[in-house]
């Protein structure tokens, strides 16, 4: 149990994509009380029912924001992707449904006495809710696990059979002239983003070497949309798959192994598909 609490999940922190989401939830949520009336709404009259829906709608929004937006925008160290595990999302996620439910609680408490939660009806809806959370977590951690372990499979078979390295000798300029590279193909491993900057690994002399070109990776794009072998694998990520040694597939995502590279390169959920066409 221990083992798989510690098993890395990812951690959603696309502030656009929850920005949407919470935008979305609060006004389906709304939407439902008002029209299918749960509970004992449909004895409120029209107003009072679209007035308590509207509210309900608000609650939901003002601490799913804060929540999904504001907190991870001020706390990026707590929200990592790359230490984000099981456990914290089931933390989490119990976490936004306990914040949401004593949103509601405090609401029909103090401010709308008419509607009335019972403390044990507020107990049973709290342990089912956790439980839940709970089960979706894990299910949907295997289910990423096996989602992604294929994809590197089918990328790893399609790796054995590449085509040689190209010859060509490319020169990246940069914007102030002083910095260019003129580098083989070949010899090309990685181009990485770096705010103005991208960061070139090439190889010389057995020994893998990084050169900084005040460049956009936009451009380089461009100049080496002709070979085959490079392939953008992440919005700040070109890569040679001449050199990916293997694909990994965890919860996290799909990660490329560079030949004489200690670290991995992560591969976009969007263009999986894309590279496993261009293997």
């Amino acid at each position: 149990m221990m083992n798989f609490l510690r098993r890395a999940y990812p951690f959603n922190n696309d502030l656009k994509h929850n920005a949407k989401v919470v935008f979305f939830i609060s006004v389906l949520l709304g939407l439902f009380l008002y029209f299918f009336s749960p509970f004992n709404f449909n004895e409120f009259p029209p107003k009072e029912k679209f007035t308590i829906s509207a509210i309900i709608s608000l609650i939901t929004f003002a601490i799913l924001s804060f929540n999904l937006i504001v907190l991870p925008s001020y706390f990026k160290r707590i929200f990592e992707i790359k230490s984000w595990v099981v456990w914290k999302e089931i933390l989490w996620d119990t976490w936004l449904f306990l914040a949401v439910s004593l949103g509601y609680f405090l609401y029909f408490r103090f401010f709308n006495t008419i509607f009335v939660i019972s403390t044990k009806d507020i107990a049973t809806v709290i342990f089912t809710s956790v439980f839940v959370i709970f089960i979706l977590v894990v299910l949907n951690q295997n289910r990423l696990v096996k989602l992604n372990l294929n994809d590197a499979i089918e990328l790893n078979r399609r790796l054995m059979s590449k085509e040689a390295n190209k010859n060509d000798i490319i020169l990246f300029e940069s914007e102030s002239q002083k910095d260019n590279l003129s580098i083989r193909v070949a010899n090309l491993r990685l181009l990485k983003s770096a705010g103005n900057y991208v960061e070139i690994f090439y190889e010389e002399n057995k020994k893998i070497h990084k050169h900084l070109v005040r460049n956009t990776l936009k451009n380089f794009e461009q100049k080496l949309a002709n070979y085959s072998c490079i392939f953008k694998c992440h919005r700040t990520y070109l890569v040679n798959l001449d050199y990916v040694e293997k694909a990994i597939g965890e919860a996290q995502g799909v990660k490329l192994m560079l030949k004489d590279f200690d670290f991995s390169v992560p591969v976009s959920r969007s263009y999986v598909q894309k590279l496993k066409e261009k293997l």
